[in-house]
């Protein structure tokens, strides 16, 4: 039993609390902007997807469901292109991603606020949140995942509102119209159609009387029917023309695994190397087998694995047009190299934490729906259930893909709001253990103090190598 932490949480932001959420989130912004302004929109598959906005959709190519993404991303870019600016339409539509990820980033706080009681945890955990690498850096990037936490953002706080009181239409249509535009940008999103189902299930047969279950049980079922109705729509698209979702990046029936479940989830004595901070090209990292899962999930959340945001080269074309044609090589600078180092070293902390509070809120959100009770609070069982679901389309494909390593499937960007969402459940195990400890609370707030020192020191070392 958890007796403290099954109070709900009122979830109040504070003036104070407001006052330090702007100075994150003004923060956030100059660290976006420095980004833009070194081009660091220009990431992985750049031509690719530089290629399709251009084209959308004027040629029989520039979008077909035989790509890898839906056609969201390149309908935006389009539209900015086209009737905004041909001339700086990447660094405008980077411009939106980081006004949408900002965005994003206020519900993630009220989804924390609502998650966790402690002051300083709720800080620790906002300013984390804010300045991990993965999630900065993807908010700027031309490509789908600069959607997705903004979307599962929403879709996690209409779901929050239903699971309290599933009566609200306009929760039912928010919910729904989120999803389904989410559908639009990344595939990804139908993995949050199960956990979705199961928790407004759950609500709809606790909250509501017999005679009004039938309503808003047949409300639902409408409001998920048609991103599923979507979904099946895009699949079957797929099918018909081959598309590389369902085909050329599988393996064959017989084949063997080219990353194993225990390159997945178990940890290799090459993985120290990793302490290193090691770049994507120089330290090869797509190396089939070369390092574990976790340990590369690791590098690449806590570091700029790829040298996004690192100074442009000099020789850099002075036309606009032309230094966006094509993607930059970058070298770290030495400072950036020994802050990267000591990041992906102070950080194995919040990885750990990232594991045991995913276990643990799991465990805890599995056992609150079976019994009817919540025994953690219920925005930390919402993001818990929809974080799962849009992580496991990814997780359960590593095994059956012909080119799980080279292909980078298991960089954080395909998987960005779930991941953001694991390392803040470390955040919410520590408050629902602090909160349960009663009278020795006091004897621990120097520890307490001593985290959020170290936090602090984490953020900073993250904010020097993007910077």
């Amino acid at each position: 039993m958890l007796p403290d932490s099954t109070k709900q949480r009122a979830g109040s932001i504070a003036a104070g609390d407001r006052v330090f959420l702007v100075l994150l989130a003004a923060v956030a912004v100059v660290v976006g902007l420095r980004g833009i302004l070194r081009y660091g929109y220009v990431g992985q598959d750049f031509l690719y997807h530089r290629g399709l906005i251009v084209t959308f959709p004027y040629t029989s190519w520039s979008f077909s469901y035989s790509q890898t993404s839906p056609p969201g991303l390149y309908y935006l870019g389009n539209l900015i292109h086209e009737y905004v600016s041909a001339r700086h339409y990447l660094a405008i539509l980077a411009l939106v991603f980081l006004a949408f990820n900002i965005s994003g980033l206020w519900l993630i706080y009220g989804l924390l606020w609502k998650c966790i009681a402690n002051s300083q945890l709720r800080y620790c955990a906002a300013a984390f949140v804010t300045f991990i690498p993965f999630r900065v850096i993807h908010s700027i990037v031309i490509a789908a995942d600069a959607f997705t936490l903004p979307i599962f953002a929403l879709v996690a706080f209409f779901t929050l509102r239903l699971f309290g009181n599933p009566r609200s239409g306009r929760s039912w249509a928010g919910m729904c119209l989120c999803l389904s535009l989410g559908l639009l940008c990344k595939y990804t999103f139908a993995g949050m159609l199960p956990p979705l189902a199961l928790l407004l299930a759950v609500a709809v047969g606790t909250h509501l009387k017999k005679g009004e279950r039938l309503r808003w049980g047949l409300v639902g079922t409408l409001s998920l029917a048609l991103p599923s109705a979507l979904f099946l729509a895009q699949v079957r698209e797929i099918n018909r023309v081959n598309g590389a979702v369902t085909g050329a990046v599988w393996l064959r029936k017989g084949e063997q695994p080219v990353m194993r479940w225990n390159d997945i989830l178990l940890l290799k004595r090459s993985d120290l190397d990793l302490l290193s901070a090691p770049g994507y090209f120089r330290g090869k990292l797509f190396e089939v087998r070369r390092y574990s899962y976790l340990g590369l999930v690791h590098v690449s959340s806590v570091t700029d694995v790829m040298d996004l945001f690192q100074p442009p080269p000099k020789e850099v074309s002075t036309d606009w047009i032309q230094r966006t044609r094509e993607p930059l090589l970058r070298d770290r600078t030495q400072l950036s190299q020994h802050l990267e180092i000591w990041s992906v070293r102070v950080c194995v902390v919040y990885s750990a934490l990232a594991m045991a509070g995913t276990l643990f809120c799991g465990f805890l959100s599995v056992k609150s729906l079976l019994v009817r009770r919540p025994l953690i609070p219920n925005a930390a069982i919402v993001i818990t259930a929809l974080a799962a679901g849009f992580y496991s389309p990814v997780f359960f494909s590593l095994t059956r893909l012909i080119d799980s390593y080279g292909a980078g499937f298991w960089l954080p960007r395909l998987v960005l709001p779930a991941l953001l969402i694991f390392y803040s459940l470390g955040f919410v195990m520590l408050d629902i253990l602090y909160q349960h400890l009663g009278r020795l609370q006091t004897t621990l707030r120097p520890f307490l103090c001593a985290f959020s020192g170290y936090t602090l020191g984490a953020c900073l070392l993250f904010i020097g190598f993007l910077a």
